[in-house]
């Protein structure tokens, strides 16, 4: 997947997340970018979860979880799947 800054409208911050929900075979290209914020990674990564399930689209969809950090970039946290 390619790296985009994370655009957040709260600088500075470290708790915010980033899920990039993807319904095709171009990881490239999602279909929603979802930023939200936990108080950590575990409670994001349940969060996510949710907002993929609650995402429309295809059963077999997975999503792509980032951490914000704190510099307007992106750290890859995690690959949540939800299988057909």
């Amino acid at each position: 997947m390619s790296e985009r800054p994370f655009e957040t409208v709260v600088a500075g911050t470290t708790d915010e997340y980033r899920l990039d929900v993807v319904t095709d075979p171009e990881p490239d290209t999602p279909q929603a970018v979802v930023y939200f914020t936990a108080v950590d990674v575990d409670a994001a990564g349940e969060q996510a979860r949710s907002l993929l399930a609650a995402t429309t689209g295809p059963d077999d969809r997975y999503g792509e979880l980032y951490a914000h950090d704190g510099d307007g970039g992106a750290v890859h946290c995690d690959t949540i799947h939800l299988p057909a």
